[in-house]
């Protein structure tokens, strides 16, 4: 199977994990919350919340061990794979060690004097706090062995194991139902020997497919200290997205009512169902810009690269594009009454995503460099500069969406940076003229030019009615498609796109 080929299929497995993940988890919350009630519901998710801050280093530890993992593989540097892989799994079993220590030794402080519960729980939420503590813990461990998947392209199975998990969940929901007594505790352990299941079939998994990199590693303090300072760089970057992002919504709740705090969150809902399948293009394209880079094949990393952000940005755009026109229309299908400035804030992290989505393959290729201490700082700073711009904003008496107007100039600024970091950083000699005139000026037009054609159809069409408000939703994305088909697409790819769903229809 082609290169090519395998990019599409991992995007599609991926897409359809996204998809049912989804469902079945709204689903499932549906569930859980009618079984445990609103009040130890709302325990559960305050006591996970402040555990589940750390997930995000999962997300940027998965990227490191994955970026060295592929880079051997692109080396075909057997030994220095096995190396790898081991040496990741010294350094996670020690980070987690202390992370584990760390939580503990902040859970009575956490549960006495900083959560807001009655007396008569604070037994339970130390119970659940310290098997949420165990649960994180678990994730962290199974760091090298989803690098480790996702570095050899098994995107089915990666696929598989996220339904799996997402319907052990749903399972777990049901045979709540059938218990009289102690059900949070209950959830909570067999949530985390539902995570103790997926970390050992993870294992089976790797050890039946990748036995040869799993074995024979050998212990290099070399190869710790680079896991460990290029995971502490990638933290970095994610820590100041975490900030800006949470930031933002605290700093909200300082000027205004919490009904802008709900309108953050429910923009925000809407933004990680949007984006969450765009990121599974970006997951399946990542692995080959890092093995392209250690072949020294340089033509196909950079055209990689350019693929992947005009591929990530089109299809973002398609699924956004109804909802940027149509947001009241699309919130009404979900919300049975939508908090004041929920549209307008809906329409400006969409925004804000369509410009970081030229982002993703770009980064991708400066981690395959190794160089991305300077580049975390200077980025990461001005990804955390919008949280004191809106501060001041605020200040000034500026209007709750003010904020996002730093987002939208720190994001335009921060891609320019990448670019150039990338041109700087990397040995593949990467066209900085080139990348603008064959992926953001045809992107940017044709998503004007959609816009323009959208908008005439909006004002043509009443929207009355809910089957008539989603074929007009659907109507908005094809006429996207086509426009982009047509502008943004070479012609080679046309004539593959063509034959491709024709194959598939035959």
């Amino acid at each position: 199977m082609s290169k090519n080929k395998i990019i599409v299929k991992n995007t599609i497995f991926l897409a359809t994990r996204t998809v049912l993940s989804i469902i079945i988890s709204f689903y499932t919350t549906r569930v859980i919350l009618q079984q445990l009630g609103a009040s130890d519901y709302g325990l559960f998710s305050v006591v996970y919340g402040i555990v589940g801050f750390t997930v995000f280093l999962s997300s940027a530890m998965n990227e490191s061990v994955q970026r060295f993992i592929a880079i051997n593989i692109g080396k075909k540097d057997l030994q220095a794979l096995k190396d790898t892989v081991w040496n990741g799994f010294i350094t996670y079993l020690g980070l987690g060690l202390i992370f584990f220590v760390f939580l503990m030794l902040l859970r009575d402080y956490l549960v006495m004097n900083f959560l807001n519960i009655p007396t008569s729980s604070i037994d339970i939420t130390k119970q659940l706090y310290t098997l949420a503590v165990f649960t994180i813990i678990i994730s962290i461990m199974q760091t090298p062995l989803n690098a480790l998947v996702i570095a050899h392209e098994k995107m089915s199975f990666y696929a598989y194991m996220s339904i799996f998990d997402v319907f052990s969940k749903l399972i777990i929901s049901f045979l709540i139902s059938i218990v009289h007594h102690d059900k949070l505790f209950i959830y909570s352990s067999l949530l985390l020997l539902s995570s103790l299941l997926v970390l050992f079939i993870y294992f089976l998994y790797c050890f039946s497919r990748f036995k040869y990199s799993l074995v024979g590693g050998r212990f290099s303090l070399l190869t710790i200290k680079s896991i460990s300072v290029f995971s502490f760089w990638n933290v970095f970057g994610n820590f100041a997205f975490i900030c800006r992002t949470q930031g933002i919504n605290v700093t909200m709740n300082l000027f205004f009512s919490t009904t802008v705090n709900a309108a953050y969150a429910l923009s925000n809902s809407v933004l990680n169902a949007v984006s969450s399948l765009t990121q599974s293009l970006a997951m399946s394209i990542r692995p080959q810009i890092l093995k392209t880079y250690a072949e020294g094949n340089k033509e196909r990393h950079n055209a990689l690269i350019m693929m992947g952000s005009k591929y990530t940005f089109t299809l973002l755009f398609i699924l956004s594009s109804p909802i940027l026109l149509c947001t009241e229309s699309v919130l009404s299908l979900w919300l049975v009454s939508t908090p004041e400035f929920t549209v307008i804030f809906v329409r400006f992290v969409l925004v804000v995503a369509l410009i970081d989505s030229f982002s993703s393959s770009i980064i991708a290729g400066i981690q395959a460099s190794g160089n991305i201490k300077i580049y975390q700082l200077v980025v990461g700073f001005f990804v955390f500069i919008s949280l004191p711009l809106a501060y001041f904003l605020y200040s000034l008496g500026f209007p709750a969406y003010s904020a996002f107007i730093p987002l939208i100039f720190m994001s335009l600024l921060n891609l320019n940076l990448r670019v150039y970091f990338l041109c700087k950083n990397s040995n593949s000699k990467f066209d900085f003229a080139k990348y603008y005139s064959s992926v953001i000026i045809p992107c940017v037009f044709a998503a004007a030019l959609a816009l323009t054609l959208n908008l005439f159809l909006k004002n043509s069409v009443a929207y009355d009615g809910t089957i008539k408000t989603i074929v007009m939703l659907c109507a908005h994305s094809l006429l996207s498609f086509l426009v982009f088909f047509v502008v943004v697409l070479s012609s080679k790819e046309r004539s593959y796109l063509f034959d491709y769903v024709w194959r598939k229809l035959k």
